[in-house]
């Protein structure tokens, strides 16, 4: 009987041919997943601005004015008023300077007058949302106060009441037009009523989610003495809408406070776009209101750059 003698060669090829049956039944080891990279404010919305901060402006020159909007970085606006236009006008003015109109501003007194013509005015516009910048008062305001001190002293929890009944009868038409409802808050809506109950807390029980949305103007909340992202989470289920406005304490100024670029007042704006990503809000609104210490469009410019930094 011959016996087969392997040569160094066979055994070479042999302890291979192991070797990869042994690789064959192992997998391999997985790669490293990239850490996911944070969304920037940039990637998470477009940069949004409610044209009431350049009002002076729109007055004097409309497509001038919404040309060096978008040169300072704008891509969407917030209308408040059509500055003396049809809708149908102001909006052609509007695309045509590169910007998007998302969102309409009126307020309660002309909801109240004539709901069906603000509503048509805000489709015209082509808007997806029908926003409430202010309530109606039970009567004239308290002479010499400030407007936030004289309509916080007005809005009563009566006042609010009948104010949510309106919003109640207003928001199915609304979104019969294919619009969304929103309210936009001033100071006066954190003061407490008694029992923690506020002004914003009795609108927003006006009318179910679907029909009713928030839009919260983050400085004002920040005066009317409310944490900011606490605000966000209690309204968390209607939120859609922000205006990102910040504030300081200006002794100068009736009220005490006054609109700054964004990143140079009071607020602590990196918690707050971090919430807003958890909540899922649809689009920001950059505002400041006067009196401006340099020109408005510097003012604008430098608010989107901290923006963008964040």
């Amino acid at each position: 009987m011959t016996h087969f003698i392997p040569s160094r060669r066979h055994m070479l090829i042999g302890a291979g041919a192991l070797t990869l049956t042994a690789l064959a039944g192992c997998k391999p080891a997985p790669a490293t997943a990239p850490e996911a990279k944070a969304k920037t404010v940039l990637d998470s919305w477009p940069v949004g601005v409610q044209l009431y901060t350049v009002n002076a402006e729109l007055a004097k020159d409309i497509p001038g004015t919404l040309k060096a909007v978008k040169a300072a970085g704008y891509d969407v606006v917030e209308t408040a008023g059509t500055h003396g236009k049809t809708a149908a006008e102001y909006k052609a003015m509007i695309e045509a300077a590169g910007l998007k109109i998302r969102s309409a501003h009126t307020n309660m007194p002309k909801l109240i007058e004539n709901a069906e013509r603000e509503i048509a005015e805000a489709v015209a516009l082509g808007a997806e949302w029908l926003v409430a910048a202010s309530p109606q008062t039970p009567g004239p305001l308290a002479p010499g106060l400030d407007w936030i001190s004289a309509m916080t002293q007005a809005m009563t929890a009566d006042a609010w009441k009948m104010n949510a009944e309106h919003m109640a009868a207003i928001a199915p038409a609304v979104k019969k037009a294919g619009l969304k409802f929103a309210y936009h808050n001033h100071a006066m809506e954190f003061k407490d009523l008694g029992g923690g109950q506020t002004g914003y807390d009795i609108l927003m029980a006006a009318a179910p989610a679907e029909q009713l949305r928030a839009e919260l103007d983050l400085g004002w909340v920040a005066v009317g003495g409310a944490d900011v992202v606490a605000a966000m989470k209690k309204y968390a289920d209607r939120l859609d809408l922000l205006h990102v406005k910040d504030m300081i304490k200006d002794p100068a100024i009736p009220g005490g406070f006054r609109s700054t670029e964004i990143g140079k007042g009071m607020i602590d704006w990196k918690p707050v776009f971090a919430a807003a990503q958890e909540l899922g809000v649809k689009n920001y609104f950059i505002e400041q209101e006067p009196p401006y210490l340099k020109p408005v469009m510097e003012s604008l410019a430098d608010s989107r750059a901290y923006i963008a930094a964040l």
